[in-house]
């Protein structure tokens, strides 16, 4: 939908990278810590990292990356590297921190094919304090998925940290790639596609409210999102550009998920 050279600026920082960066797989278990975790370019990335920065979720840090062969770790201009870096790319830093361990539901013992894996990862949590924090957490996200459409909150696309003294809170959100595009959503009434929690209607999703009052606030708070300020804002920091032929897009994907949040929370 968006194409990178659409969005690039003479002024664009790019940090360049050596391309023995693994390029792709997130968080798989290697003999030598990665630096960076690398992906194709896609414009929802960015903006879901705003979106929840402004919702005050903890979320991996995303900028551009040129990969070559060469052992560089530092920010140039594109004007710089422009027509000699074929390969541009999405990376995120490691947000991994010593000392703390890092898991999917499956390390827990868990299938991600259960029906209650939000009921079951809270009975993980050390006291009722844990409990309270890494509810919120996951209600977040849920809510954040289904104003955004997420459609691959899946396996794993979502990690959970856990600390020395084992208390278990959900790790910093990745993995925005799809959301913000009715073309993952095979139909208008679709909420988001994870194994947390599926909602497949939204009436089951009135009956999380019911189990998850709380849930209903958060999700509300989506109808006062601004998404044209969001993408525009998660730009504009990168010095970046969202065409303006694209807005319109946005304008109505932001309006239609609106409509949606409206009848689960009315």
């Amino acid at each position: 939908m968006v194409n990178l050279n659409e969005c690039l600026m003479n002024d664009t920082p790019i940090v360049v990278v050596s391309d023995k960066e693994p390029k792709k797989g997130l968080f798989r278990k290697v003999a030598k810590p990665r630096k960076y975790f690398i992906k194709e370019f896609n414009p929802a990335e960015f903006v879901g990292e705003e979106i929840c920065l402004i919702n005050n979720i903890n979320v991996s840090h995303y900028f551009l990356a040129c990969i070559g062969s060469f052992n560089l770790d530092r920010s140039m201009w594109y004007e710089d590297i422009k027509g000699k870096c074929q390969s541009i790319r999405i990376a995120s830093p490691n947000f991994e921190k010593p000392g703390y361990q890092y898991k999917s539901v499956t390390d827990y013992g868990f299938s991600q094919k259960d029906t209650n894996l939000f009921d079951k990862m809270l009975s993980v949590a050390k006291d009722e304090d844990n409990e309270k924090k890494l509810c919120m957490d996951m209600l977040k996200m849920l809510a954040l998925d289904i104003y955004m459409g997420q459609t691959d909150r899946f396996a794993f696309n979502y990690l959970f940290e856990e600390d020395s003294e084992h208390n278990v809170r959900l790790a910093p959100l990745f993995d925005f790639e799809y959301s913000l595009n009715p073309q993952f959503l095979t139909d208008p009434n679709d909420l988001s596609y994870g194994d947390l929690y599926h909602f497949g209607s939204i009436e089951e999703c009135k009956e999380f409210i019911r189990r998850y009052p709380k849930f209903r606030d958060i999700l509300a708070s989506y109808l006062d999102m601004d998404l044209e300020y969001a993408i525009r804002s998660a730009y504009g920091k990168r010095r970046m550009r969202m065409p303006e032929s694209k807005y319109p897009f946005y304008r109505d994907f932001d309006e239609k998920r609106k409509e949606l949040i409206k009848r689960i929370v009315q």
